[in-house]
């Protein structure tokens, strides 16, 4: 199978204010894997995936030098419509963060907002689709009217996760999804990712080497806002080529 890049960084430097975030980070991320991004905290991970769909323009501070690509498509265009780039990539976020409404509605509020769905029908198979696909479907498809904050904290992930792939994304953004849940729940959560990478194409972010082993087939390793090293998670973990590498998958820091 030939690997095709989805999303390529070039020379990416991020700036808050005067404090540089990200320091010339080149990454290339495969279409259809899952590719985790790993360091201590503070480091970068989240700053990047967030340029990906563009969140940081809402910080006013933010500035940003280089280019992201995606489909061989510079994001950061200035005809680039961004409300579309959104559709596009969905963003799963550390904490559950269920909308204050119906299980039903938090899955159709993304379709109803893009045009998604003409009918009622077109909704209800919508939502029930991506409850099917975030492996939620069994649990709630008989209290869908009940409100999601109801559910437990592994399930409302899953709702938030069914609710980013409600509008047909083709990435998918996780930044530590599996740090507020317990063990039963992240487990369900890596089965999940492993099958949603045949859809789309996945970033995580996790501070769980053992996670990254088993969820992700590309890893790169982000150090106080540069990329030390990026290869087959298979490599990082085995044969890392860089020394601070080596460390932080051994805990000598971090």
């Amino acid at each position: 199978m030939d690997t095709k890049i989805k999303i390529k960084s070039t020379n990416l430097n991020v700036f808050y204010g005067e404090k540089q975030a990200l320091f010339d980070i080149n990454l290339d991320i495969n279409q259809n894997e899952v590719t985790a991004l790993i360091g201590p905290s503070g480091c970068g991970k989240s700053t990047f995936i967030r340029c990906i769909n563009r969140m940081n323009d809402v910080i006013d501070i933010c500035k940003i030098q280089g280019e992201i690509e995606m489909d061989g498509k510079n994001i950061y265009a200035p005809n680039t419509d961004v409300v579309s780039l959104r559709e596009k990539v969905g963003m799963v976020f550390q904490k559950p963060n269920p909308f204050p409404k119906s299980i039903y509605d938090n899955v159709c509020y993304g379709p109803k907002i893009h045009g998604i769905a003409e009918t009622k029908d077109d909704l209800d198979q919508i939502v029930e689709n991506s409850l099917k696909k975030a492996a939620l479907w069994n649990e709630v498809k008989d209290r869908l009217q009940e409100p999601g904050t109801s559910l437990s904290g592994g399930q409302q992930q899953r709702l938030c996760i069914a609710r980013a792939i409600s509008v047909n994304p083709e990435v998918i953004l996780m930044d530590e999804p599996c740090s507020a849940l317990d063990p039963i729940a992240t487990a369900k959560i890596e089965e999940l990712i492993d099958e949603l990478k045949t859809t789309f194409t996945i970033i995580i972010v996790t501070h769980s080497m053992s996670q990254a082993v088993r969820v992700s087939q590309k890893t790169g390793f982000f150090h106080l806002g540069k990329l030390i090293e990026v290869g087959t998670t298979e490599k990082i973990f085995k044969n890392p080529t860089n020394n601070m590498t080596q460390d932080y998958i051994t805990g000598r820091f971090g």
